[in-house]
């Protein structure tokens, strides 16, 4: 009787380790990843193909968006720069510009060659 009862016990579960032992030490092939209807991950290799030209296309635009976007902020930068040099040496020339166009004036005015 323990015989039988130990033998129905564990003969569902000795039977589970010996399949799986099985499985194990069998070999995957291609055709065990293949379904009846094609690929397990249904993808072909233009599909593949396609996919690996878009993504080196999307890595051509993004580099070239890159360098066109750096070369704008650097620009931008250059234009911002000069700008604001610009406008600080006009504010410190200008009085001095008006002051000498003065003397210029009355100098002329004096000696008579009024244009």
């Amino acid at each position: 009787m323990e015989g039988s009862i130990a033998k129905e016990l564990y003969s569902e579960s000795l039977q589970l380790s010996v399949s799986s032992a099985e499985l194990v030490s069998k070999p995957i092939t291609s055709g065990d990843l293949q379904d009846d209807d094609g690929p397990l991950w249904d993808v072909s290799d233009e599909e593949l193909d396609r996919e690996s030209d878009l993504d080196r296309e999307w890595k051509r635009r993004h580099d070239q968006f890159h360098t066109i976007g750096y070369r704008d902020g650097v620009i931008s930068g250059k234009e911002a720069s000069a700008q604001e040099g610009f406008n600080i040496g006009f504010k410190q020339s200008v009085l001095a510009g008006y002051n000498w166009g003065v003397v210029r004036g009355v100098t002329r005015c004096i000696e008579g060659e009024v244009d």
